[in-house]
């Protein structure tokens, strides 16, 4: 039969076999409601009523310790070899102080305590990736912690040998091991607490067991380290509190910044689909079709485009009503996505009652054996159709256009002859296909 717009135009009913029952088709939230992350709620609350005992909950805690691992492993390397240098360089003190032991103060820095630390720190250095991946945390801070404590043991041994009539401004020592951990090491703070009271230990232990030429300077040494202690316990605790803090801030904010991806991406989707029968829109599948055409054309390739038409739908509606109506384009939407197998295929709601289907790279035989499936897919639905004056159930009419894309085409064409092949198909008689190959 000759058609308008140059091509020929056929009538089909196919026999092809029943394809399997439709699934429903899930309605999409009017708008997004990501749920936010457990850990993110738990940081704005923590954020919010504080942390005062420099601890998180379990999981979180751990999470807080992995985050800054590396970080905080180059810093204490870093303060490490600082304070190695420091510890040395009471070679000094010992030598102005106690000059009675330098011999014994040189062995115990530089023969005992410095050979050990360079063996830290060397590891560390060198295998920092399997030291953050087979030690805990707490190994690390308990390492740092042992190191603070022995240096202020080397000046408890210096303050027990020594004979020195200033042995008394020894004692000032503790003070620099305490003030050093707590501060420029940045032990955490419950480490730095076991540290100052180790520390103060030694030296109350050493004034009390230890004679001293000046013994009235005992009480006044030992209150300026007790000050000391209280002052960088403080700085220690605001400093890991802010700490703790960023963490607790850049952890909510990724979170949120995740919401904000998950909603814009609902809203990219939802700005994309109808929102009664979940495929696609026509703002969507028109652009779908642009892109479609355009890299068909530069081809040289077939291309086809399916539109059908529930037939008699406002009767439908005005018959079983709108929401019956809206179940009924529901499962005619899901049969039509169900009958098109490729990925490449298109399915869209073009408007009312009215679907489009996009066929790249499919000729007219692919393409008319496509609807064929697709009207027999919604005719075995058995939808009731009491008011239709084709069928006692739904049916569709399918109009097929099917050409060679190229360049000299404009993507409307295609479409409006499938416009033209559906407008045959319903003024034929309903609950048909008819094709129409553009030459």
């Amino acid at each position: 039969m000759p058609c308008r717009g140059g091509g020929t135009m056929t009538t089909a009913r196919l026999d092809l076999p029943m394809p399997e029952a439709p699934q429903s088709i899930p309605s999409l939230p009017d708008h997004a409601d990501p749920q936010e992350h457990p850990q993110a709620t738990l940081a704005g609350q923590l954020l919010t009523r504080g942390f005062r005992w420099m601890r998180f909950t379990r999981g979180l805690e751990s999470e807080f310790q992995q985050h800054g691992a590396q970080k905080r492993l180059r810093h204490l390397l870093i303060s490490g070899m600082l304070s190695l240098l420091v510890f040395n360089g009471f070679l000094l003190a010992d030598w102005l102080v106690a000059p009675d032991v330098l011999q014994q103060a040189v062995q115990v820095r530089l023969g005992l305590f410095t050979p050990m630390a360079l063996l830290v720190l060397g590891f560390g250095a060198l295998w920092s990736e399997l030291v953050l991946r087979r030690f805990p945390q707490a190994v690390i801070e308990s390492i740092v912690l042992v190191s603070s404590v022995s240096a202020a043991a080397s000046v408890a041994y210096i303050l027990s040998i020594t004979q020195s009539v200033g042995s008394a401004y020894y004692h000032v020592g503790f003070l620099v091991v305490l003030a050093y951990g707590n501060v420029v090491q940045r032990l955490r703070f419950w480490y730095a607490v076991t540290a100052s009271i180790a520390i103060m230990a030694m030296h109350l232990w050493c004034a009390v067991m230890i004679p001293t030429p000046e013994p009235r300077l005992m009480p006044a040494i030992a209150a300026l380290l007790l000050f000391a202690a209280f002052f960088t316990l403080m700085a220690n605790y605001a400093l890991e509190r802010d700490e703790r803090r960023r963490f607790l801030l850049s952890l909510r904010r990724r979170h949120l910044l995740q919401q904000l991806d998950n909603a814009h991406e609902q809203l990219q989707r939802i700005s994309r689909v109808d929102g009664l029968t979940g495929v696609f829109n026509r703002h969507h599948v028109q652009e779908y079709l642009e892109q479609a055409w355009r890299r068909s054309a530069h081809q040289g390739d077939e291309f086809a485009v399916i539109l059908l038409d529930v037939d008699h739908f406002k009767k439908y509606n005005d018959f079983y009503g709108h929401q019956a109506g809206d179940t009924c384009l529901q499962q005619v939407a899901q049969a039509l996505k169900d009958s098109l197998r490729r990925p490449v295929d298109v399915v869209a709601r073009f408007g009312g009652e009215e679907f489009i289907a996009v066929l790249p790279q499919a000729d007219a035989v692919q393409a008319s054996q496509a609807a064929e499936r697709v009207r027999l897919a919604i005719e075995n639905l058995r939808l009731p159709h009491g008011a239709s004056e084709t069928s006692p159930v739904v049916t569709v009419s399918v109009g097929v256009a099917s050409c060679i894309a190229t360049p000299a085409r404009d993507s409307r064409t295609v479409i409006e002859a499938a416009d033209q092949a559906l407008y045959r198909a319903k003024h034929g008689g309903r609950n048909r296909m008819v094709l129409q190959r553009l030459i």
